[in-house]
């Protein structure tokens, strides 16, 4: 069985698609799950897709807290397998509850390494950014930074930087992702090479920021 699922980053998506499955008892062995980057689109923070909120279930009851947690930085990994991963390890879960307390157990190990592997990414990127100011814009100001993050953090990094970098606006682009920050929203498009962005100056940055807000827009 294919499931496509919204995003490759898209927990909520993953959760609902894996809550129906169990439901309908669907062995892991015969899923094949897929996420094509090319048709994702919105923002999605820390995994949660603002069109798929988490419907309550018996899961809640069974599945530990720290399993959620471990899923919504497992799905930022570029392991083309990592859904499949988190799926069985679902199933496991609910067919042997003592597997949420158990040491050594393989697939936990892995799940937990790729984790890890995330987290390092996230403080990697984080650290190294250096936001750079831009020629206002019909007196717009605006800064910006790319990244080339191991892992899909693009998203994650720049809901962090909100905190820390509140005002005047800016652009945070990757090849996986381009984030605008507006002040009080951000917003989300496709992504900018290395080649890309060498080739931009203060103007195009500015055009890219206009295209993202626009897009948005009509999105709504």
């Amino acid at each position: 069985m294919r499931i496509d699922l919204a995003s490759p980053i898209d927990v909520g998506d993953f959760r609902l698609r894996a809550n129906d499955l169990l439901a309908h008892q669907v062995l892991p062995a015969d899923i094949d799950w897929h996420a094509d980057a090319s048709l994702s689109s919105g923002c999605v923070v820390h995994g949660k897709g603002a069109g798929t909120p988490m419907r309550p279930s018996a899961l809640h009851s069974i599945v530990p807290r720290s399993f959620v947690r471990l899923t919504e930085l497992v799905v930022l990994h570029r392991d083309a397998g990592r859904f499949a991963l988190l799926y069985r390890l679902l199933w496991r879960l609910v067919h042997e509850p003592e597997l949420a307390g158990a040491s050594g157990d393989r697939d936990m190990a892995l799940a937990q390494s790729m984790a890890q592997g995330v987290r390092r990414d996230v403080v990697k990127v984080r650290n190294g950014l250096r936001l750079r100011a831009l020629a206002p814009l019909a007196g717009v100001p605006l800064a910006y930074a790319w990244c080339d993050p191991h892992h899909r953090v693009t998203e994650v990094v720049a809901e962090s930087l909100t905190r820390t970098q509140p005002a005047p606006a800016w652009l945070l682009a990757s090849p996986d992702r381009c984030v605008l920050w507006t002040g009080d929203q951000l917003l989300c498009g496709p992504g900018v090479d290395a080649v890309q962005a060498r080739a931009m100056n203060d103007e195009k940055w500015h055009d890219l920021a206009v295209e993202l807000a626009e897009s948005s827009l009509e999105a709504v």
